[in-house]
């Protein structure tokens, strides 16, 4: 198998946690006490972050970049019918983000063209797969979402800039989104 079969049949592993982030808290028990975690998610994370560095080390930082990117919009992609049940309705998706278990705060300043994505504080990166030891370089994965869930949503190209990264030694983080005016 090449480096590109590989990523290909790993794309729905490498975000696909990024799709539990749009799952509504209120569908999550909350009596249901939190259980051990399983072995093999220390293990998958441990191995996780190793591949990235590895690639890292053996990719450009260009292509590796572009890869994560495509992965990121790839997985965003899967959400594609919940994202396109919201156009038109800016504010309630923005409301439906943050009632979901991730808590991100989702702003849109219309007169500016900016969509502003907060996280809430956090010790530790979003996806399950990521640890502590995760390159940093796999927040690529998260702008190719923002980028692709922003543009199926407002049908207009946008740029996606990252501010802030927990990864990267932040608090939280932070998404600015520009919606390209169009001409």
């Amino acid at each position: 198998m090449n480096r590109k079969e590989f990523l290909k049949n790993c794309a729905g592993g490498l975000c696909a946690c990024a799709a539990v982030s749009m799952v509504p808290a209120s569908s999550l028990s909350a009596a249901e006490p939190a259980k051990n975690e399983d072995w093999r998610w220390t293990f998958i994370k441990q191995r996780y972050a190793r591949m990235l560095e590895i690639l890292s080390s053996r990719m450009d930082e260009k292509a590796l970049n572009e890869t994560l990117h495509e992965v990121g919009s790839f997985c965003s992609s899967t959400q594609d019918d919940w994202t396109i049940k919201h156009r038109g309705d800016i504010d309630g998706y923005c409301k439906s983000i943050e009632q979901s278990s991730s808590g991100d705060h989702a702003t849109y300043d219309r007169e500016k063209g900016i969509v502003t994505m907060i996280s809430p504080e956090r010790t530790e990166c979003w996806c399950p797969l990521n640890c502590a030891k995760t390159p940093n370089v796999v927040c690529n994965c998260s702008l190719g979402w923002q980028q692709h869930t922003w543009e199926t949503l407002l049908q207009k190209k946008v740029t996606v800039e990252l501010k802030e990264s927990v990864l990267r030694g932040g608090k939280r983080c932070v998404f600015e989104i520009r919606v390209q005016k169009t001409a």
